[in-house]
């Protein structure tokens, strides 16, 4: 198998692709932390108002 320069720009190339998105991956992202928590709230209040409304048509 014969590599020439284009071969070495796409490798390269691909490199720096995967470490950007690897790093994008674990950086910190406040405004998602956020949303991920109240969505959670939510979430929890929603099912403890379902757990109630059934206890309350027993």
């Amino acid at each position: 198998m014969t590599y020439n320069t284009s071969t070495r720009l796409t490798d390269a190339l691909e490199r720096d692709l995967l470490a950007k998105a690897m790093e994008n991956q674990f950086r910190f992202r406040p405004l998602r932390a956020v949303s991920k928590f109240v969505n959670g709230i939510a979430s929890f209040a929603a099912s403890a108002r379902a757990q109630t409304n059934a206890r309350d048509m027993v």
